[in-house]
């Protein structure tokens, strides 16, 4: 890395995690989506992921603005780091406020939430706890080495983890081993928010499903233990307004259920194709895009 994308990185992640994030606390939260507004246009601002993203996107779908795309992927990422600070430090109303949502929620208690690492969603966990439908969530710890590359952002990662053990309780499972305590948690009262579209590793086994014209993988456990155990799900996810005004909006279906993990990824490889092909920008994993598609169908 050379010395000035090295400054710009460290710029950024100061910026987009630490002061933008701080500056929402003492302005209203209008006046704070217009300045991620206006940052999400510099050119310079998350060059490099920017255009990660945007080279792993552009070979499955067709983005016929590169500008406004990439204006796109930054509100995404700015929007969850102020809403965490926002929700951190008592401003949790003004996030809940700015999410448009079904009436009643009623339909993710007691169910498994299965979304996608997808839009500004980190406010979901908190909906749900407001809301009462004690939510579980599997994470993964903060990775120590990130302090020496990158400390602005090991800073919010810790950040997010102290938010989970608040907003979660005991319902925070760290992953590596989190199989045996969400199969634990599936016959609780409760709801259990699961992302099933990260590429499975390559000695596990994968079940390939078409997504974007292309034969994706996917992880065969939580399926397999979802359809055992009989537990009704509901697809969401969390997007950006397509308006311009960096606001949210929930977006729930189901009740499902399945008869295998054959079944259940049919319907959610479907969901997840459907959001890539209309809103392409707000998939948070396109650096990893070589590891979801396989061969072409």
């Amino acid at each position: 890395m050379s010395l000035v994308s090295g400054i710009s990185r460290q710029l950024t992640d100061l910026l987009a995690y630490l002061v933008i994030p701080a500056l929402a606390l003492i302005t209203t939260a209008s006046l704070s989506r217009r300045v991620l507004r206006r940052v999400s246009a510099w050119s310079w601002f998350f060059a490099a992921a920017a255009e990660a993203a945007y080279d792993g996107a552009r070979k499955h779908v067709n983005v016929p603005d590169e500008k406004q795309w990439k204006r796109r992927w930054k509100q995404v990422e700015l929007l969850d780091a102020r809403d965490l600070c926002m929700m951190l430090f008592g401003r949790t109303r003004s996030v809940m406020a700015e999410i448009e949502r079904p009436a009643d929620l009623e339909i993710a208690r007691n169910r498994v939430m299965v979304g996608m690492h997808w839009g500004p969603a980190i406010s979901i966990l908190k909906l749900l706890a407001v809301s009462g439908l004690k939510p579980a969530f599997p994470y993964r710890p903060t990775e120590r080495h990130l302090l020496r590359s990158r400390p602005f952002y090991f800073l919010f990662s810790r950040m997010v983890a102290l938010y989970l053990a608040r907003t979660l309780d005991d319902r925070a499972v760290p992953v590596g081993g989190a199989g045996k305590v969400l199969q634990g948690l599936l016959d609780e009262p409760g709801s259990i928010c699961v992302l099933l579209d990260a590429p499975p590793e390559q000695h596990r086994r994968a079940i390939h499903k078409p997504v974007l014209g292309a034969s994706a993988r996917f992880h065969v456990g939580f399926p397999t233990l979802l359809a055992d155990k009989r537990k009704e799900y509901v697809l969401y996810a969390m997007n950006l307004c397509a308006d311009g005004s960096v606001r949210k909006k929930l977006e729930v279906a189901g009740p499902f259920s399945a008869d295998d993990a054959e079944d259940f990824l049919d319907n959610y490889a479907s969901f997840l194709d459907r959001h890539l092909s209309l809103d392409s920008a707000q998939w948070r994993i396109w650096h990893a895009e070589h590891q979801f598609w396989h061969d072409d169908l």
